[in-house]
Formats: C-alpha cells, structure tokens, sequence
C-alpha cells in the first residue's frame, strides 16, 4: 500500500467503515477506526468538501435525538471502485500494525 500521511489515512479508514458496514453509526465508525467520535466528525466535513463527496447523516425515523448512520449517496471526484481496491483493506492493515 502507498505510504499516506496520518490525516490522510484516517479519511480513507472513515470512507471505508463507510463503505463496507451496513448502515454505520458515528460509534460504529470510531469503535472500526479507532478515530474518536469527535475527530470523525470533523474528517467526515473535511471529507465533504475537499473530494466533493455526498456524505450525509440519516436520521433514524424512531429515534430521539441524532441516532442514525452516515451513507455515501455520491463519491465526487473519487472513482469508488478504484478507491476500494486500492484502499480497501486499510483497515486490515492498521488492525496489523496495532498487533
């Protein structure tokens, strides 16, 4: 895998615990990552306007307060599929550096 930097590689860790979870909570995403709650907040905003990327929050019909998941409804100037392959098993590899 390319050598990225720290920020770099912490977005790409966030679009794909996007990607490859069923319908993630910001939880779901900083408990996949290991990135807190409040930094993932802020990589997701950066995220949106730096690749142009429709990353938005939906909102659970039954819940109070702001239980929902994030989804990607456009990947803006990111080709998802050549993205996943070449960095769709970030996560595997920060789970191996960790160990």
């Amino acid at each position: 895998m390319l050598k990225l930097s720290e920020e770099t590689r912490r977005k790409y860790s966030i679009l794909v615990a996007i990607t490859t979870s069923n319908s993630p909570s910001l939880l779901d995403i900083s408990n996949v990552t290991g990135i807190p709650s409040s930094s993932v907040k802020r990589y997701i905003a950066q995220i949106r306007s730096e690749f142009l990327i429709d990353l938005r929050f939906i909102q659970a019909n039954n819940g109070r307060g702001r239980r929902g998941h994030y989804h990607i409804f456009h990947w803006g100037v990111i080709d998802r599929s050549e993205f996943l392959i070449n960095f769709g098993s970030i996560l595997d590899a920060q789970e191996k550096q960790v160990s």
